[in-house]
């Protein structure tokens, strides 16, 4: 019966919720006739009404004793309003014992691409740093809007005004073939880094990982440190 397991869902034992089902269709009932009607064994109906008169759904008088539910109305309330309070209390308990999650890395496709550097870049507040193999008109064009320090390594770096760049050394031929993709690996304020493929198709991947973010310093900064003490 779908109404004994929908009552069954708000923490009724099987037992309390055919009680329950005999009290509102019969009306006031003893405990011997709850268990007739019910099924429920006569050595458990006693047990299973106090429960139901303690979770305040049911009501017992007289003697003998009596019992007699709550109406439909007033019941839907009551397991409502304990619904609430659990999830009142979730809300503020779970989120203590929640790990943070620091190692989500997320995956971003076509027109999100630019859109997810162009965010970063605004919001980067002390420094961007960036190697990256070739800088395509659009992506100078985001590049060029940082308001924080900006270090660039690229095949063409010297696009970017106002930045502290450097350029590989190239042969004419290895320049040609850097325009026709751009890869390159982006860490801003130090606290998150975007990966950037643009091949044909644009894909980014953003990580905020600690051990991602560590990882990306001990590649880029020697070879930033280098290009400083080459062009010194």
């Amino acid at each position: 019966m779908e109404l004994l397991e929908v009552l069954k869902s708000f923490g009724l034992s099987d037992y309390e919720a055919k009680a329950l089902v005999a009290l509102l269709s019969k009306g006031t009932l003893t405990a011997k006739e709850v268990s007739e009607i019910s099924g429920i064994p006569r050595t458990s109906v006693y047990d299973v009404m106090d429960s139901l008169v303690s979770k305040g759904l049911v009501e017992s008088f007289g003697k003998p004793k009596k019992f007699k539910a709550l109406s439909a109305k007033d019941i839907i309330a009551v397991l409502s309003s304990g619904v609430n309070r659990n999830l009142e209390y979730l809300k503020r308990e779970l989120p203590k014992v929640e790990a943070e999650e620091v190692d989500v890395i997320r995956v971003y496709r076509g027109e999100m691409v630019l859109e997810k550097l162009m965010e970063f870049v605004e919001e980067a507040k002390n420094e961007i740093i960036g190697v990256i193999s070739y800088i395509p008109d659009t992506l100078a064009e985001i590049l060029k809007k940082a308001r924080c320090k900006l270090v660039i390594i690229s095949s063409n770096a010297s696009v970017i005004e106002n930045a502290e760049t450097y350029e590989f050394e190239k042969k004419e031929e290895v320049a040609r073939s850097f325009r026709n993709f751009c890869h390159g690996l982006f860490i801003f304020d130090g606290r998150k880094t975007l990966s950037i493929f643009i091949d044909g198709t644009q894909i980014a991947i953003v990580s905020e990982s600690p051990a991602v973010i560590e990882f990306s310093k001990t590649v880029m900064i020697p070879v930033i440190e280098f290009m400083r003490r080459k062009n010194g």
